[in-house]
């Protein structure tokens, strides 16, 4: 292919054999650059897409003097930063919600008997299928973050994060049904 001022023009210009060429020309090379930022492949693939996707959306607005290689490294460098930087705040806003769950619920049932509550809790963790009781546990008891949980057991964030909803969502119920039941007696 020609010379990089006449792909830069032709990508002005919405080329798409030209954006295709810088496609295949980059892009293993961006995926294997994202990964030395993000915990799986799959992410760093996913960011890579993400860039090429904005770099067609936007690259009619290139500078005719732009350097497309130096434009893509930059691009993949500040979103790998962007998305660690998004993880880590959903992270801790989890946490926090897990945190404010916990604590109204001790609040709510602190004249109950501890051991009661926790034979309760326990036996309902026991009744969750097996892979959110298993995720809740790693979670909990463990202490592990979601993404550590995910890289344990070799599965997605967002899995961990369904599984988790879920198993809160169940005991968020059981609590509420011992609430009901102490409160009627």
């Amino acid at each position: 292919m020609e010379n990089e001022e006449v792909i830069v023009s032709r990508l002005i210009n919405k080329d798409k054999r030209a954006f295709e060429y810088v496609f295949n020309e980059y892009y293993t090379t961006m995926v294997l650059y994202a990964a030395r930022f993000m915990d799986t492949r799959e992410e760093a693939e996913e960011v890579a897409q993400d860039v090429f996707v904005k770099f067609w959306e936007k690259c009619d607005s290139l500078s005719p003097d732009s350097s497309v290689k130096s434009y893509l490294y930059r691009s993949v460098h500040n979103s790998c930063l962007n998305t660690l930087k998004h993880e880590k705040v959903k992270d801790g806003y989890r946490q926090h919600v897990i945190y404010v769950m916990e604590s109204s619920y001790q609040n709510e049932f602190k004249d109950e008997d501890p051991d009661f509550l926790r034979k309760r809790i326990s036996e309902e963790i026991d009744k969750l299928p097996p892979r959110c009781s298993e995720i809740f546990k790693l979670s909990r008891y463990e202490g592990l973050k979601y993404q550590e949980i995910a890289d344990h057991l070799g599965i997605s964030v967002k899995t961990v994060e369904v599984q988790m909803g879920k198993a809160l969502k169940v005991l968020r119920e059981t609590l509420q049904d011992l609430k009901n039941l102490r409160d009627a007696g």
